[in-house]
């Protein structure tokens, strides 16, 4: 038998090993080779091509880049403080605060969710800016919402439904009696919270704690609108790409990027993985809610109201000013803002690179997960570092890594659409992935070992009993993948060519240029392609008799 002959046998005899060895390469090429390339480039001369460390030399001697890697740690550390207190709160009105209130609260706390992350930014300039509002209207003309205050207030209200999604999950898994036993023995309601409630939420404290600290850091459009002169890691190696062509310089920001994000998602994959606090255990126990005391629920409250006009306060400004000339300064009602034929385009393009991003994410990660956990195949442990790692990367790092990476044969990408969909894939992969995993493990091997039993090949045991097993995975993570892809601006505006440009990188640059009309315009029109593309999606799912699950769980 030839050699060639040999391998088609045993990949005949062990079929997993054919996706798996495909998904091994598309992960080498599109995450393992891009991250390299920004390394090796912030190693190589320019010149001459010989490794050198000039680069990183040349970014510590200048203070502004010194003040770079601070001003990201201080922005991150103060913006998951606040988060963790602010979700911590949320969660708790939430799940235990008076019934009336909880779903508004939580629709209100998640709407950040459907909407890019900047369109903060946006209304935070259109209200406490140079000529905004408010700034206007109490006529504090020394002060304007440019500098800490506004990357801080915008990474807050952007990043609140993660916070709040982690611990009320945690939450919601504890076991009434033990606030009960814990008041029937005389504690105060304080410290019921203080001893009892918050030690054993911690583990959802902490996630959330590390991963607004990990997307703080990484965030590019807010640092970038509101930053002023302040410096920040991830706008400064936008700058170098798009400003100065210093691809080494940016290869080196990236770099110092990549080392706090990495080890955080790692301690929280890994360390944190499997750490819960069991408080359930055989049957369901029926407990009466407790009403929250007055003091607790006075200042829970009066935290989460503030919270949530600031929210609903910056959805109003956008629409306000989708239809007003210059909103706070001529509100004359006008459509102009809605007509721009280059935000139609744009939209159009973000809804094809989203969808193809969400069908292709959410089938590589469901493939992706059946063999991991399936397939006793070789790599399987770098396979699943690589799809996390993607995730884990912030966005400005991988545009860097792929411009750098598919620019040149035998692979070249630039300058279409192609790499902006791939980009996105890899970025996400782990959301898919993970809910694969989920539910694999609610399915018996037994159910795929009886269907072999009968004759079924691998295939057509996958396709016929893994998949239909599998769909609310797939729902999941197409979702997912859907939506980021739909708001996502740090990657994309590095990698968009002319005529190829999307809804959110086109809010991004008209608000940056001040045009804050048309930013509003294009932000509607994206919010509600997003709702209407969801509503669709839930409606073929219910007609299909499957369950999306858009809501709390």
């Amino acid at each position: 038998m030839t050699y060639p002959e040999r391998v088609k046998a045993y990949f005949s005899a062990h079929p997993a090993l054919i996706p798996a060895a495909i998904l091994f390469f598309l992960l080498l090429t599109f995450v393992a080779f891009p991250i390299g390339s920004v390394l090796i480039k912030s190693l190589l001369d320019r010149e001459s091509g010989g490794l050198t460390l000039q680069y990183y030399i040349e970014f510590f001697s200048h203070y502004y880049y010194y003040r770079s890697i601070v001003n990201s740690l201080i922005l991150a550390v103060t913006t998951t403080a606040i988060l963790v207190i602010l979700g911590f709160t949320f969660a708790y009105i939430v799940s235990r605060g008076p019934p009336a209130l909880r779903t508004p609260l939580r629709l209100i706390a998640l709407l950040p969710l459907i909407a890019p992350p900047y369109i903060f930014g946006i209304s935070l300039i259109i209200l406490g800016g140079k000529r905004g509002i408010i700034t206007r209207a109490l006529g504090l003309e020394e002060w304007n919402i440019y500098g800490w205050d506004g990357v801080i207030i915008s990474q807050v209200l952007s990043f609140l439904p993660l916070a709040f999604l982690m611990i009320e999950n945690v939450l919601n898994s504890l076991n009434p009696n033990l606030e009960d036993s814990a008041s029937d023995l005389g504690a105060r309601e304080l410290a019921v919270l203080r001893t009892v409630i918050i030690p054993l939420s911690a583990p959802g404290i902490w996630k959330a704690a590390l991963l607004v600290f990990a997307l703080s850091i990484a965030d590019f459009a807010n640092p970038a609108l509101l930053g002023a002169r302040l410096s920040f890691l991830a706008p400064d190696a936008w700058l170098f790409m798009t400003g100065e062509m210093n691809f080494e310089m940016a290869g080196v920001v990236s770099v110092f990027l990549v080392i706090p994000c990495i080890g955080i998602f790692l301690l929280h994959h890994y360390w944190l993985k499997g750490r819960v606090y069991t408080t359930i255990v055989g049957k369901p126990v029926a407990a009466e809610p407790r009403e929250l005391g007055p003091f607790v629920k006075v200042v829970s409250l009066a935290v989460c109201s503030l919270v949530a006009l600031a929210i609903l306060a910056t959805f109003a400004v956008t629409v306000f000013g989708a239809f007003t000339v210059l909103v706070g300064i001529n509100n004359t009602f006008t459509l102009k803002h809605l007509t721009s034929f280059v935000g139609f385009d744009a939209i159009l393009i973000s809804l094809q690179v989203s969808l193809l991003a969400g069908i292709i994410g959410a089938v590589m990660g469901s493939v992706l997960a059946y063999v991991l956990m399936r397939g006793n195949v070789w790599g399987r442990n770098l396979m699943e570092f690589l799809a996390l790692a993607g995730f884990a990367l912030p966005g400005t790092v991988l545009g860097i890594g792929y411009v750098i990476a598919f620019n040149k044969p035998p692979l070249i990408l630039t300058g279409t659409l192609t790499i902006i969909v791939v980009v996105l894939v890899f970025h996400t992969l782990a959301v898919p992935l993970e809910a694969g995993f989920s539910k694999l493990h609610q399915i018996s091997v037994e159910v795929e070992e009886a269907s072999a039993d009968l004759g079924a090949r691998f295939l057509t045991t996958y396709r016929r009993v893994v998949l239909p097993l599998m769909f609310s995975a797939f729902i999941a993570g197409f979702i997912y993948t859907f939506m980021y892809s739909m708001v996502s601006v740090s990657a994309p505006i590095l990698l968009i060519a002319p005529g190829k440009l999307l809804a959110s990188v086109y809010i991004f640059q008209m608000a940056n240029l001040g045009v804050m009309g048309t930013a509003c315009g294009i932000a509607l029109y994206l919010i509600l392609a997003v709702l209407i593309c969801l509503g669709a999606l839930r409606f073929i799912t219910r007609k299909l008799g499957a369950s999306i699950f858009l809501g709390r769980g």
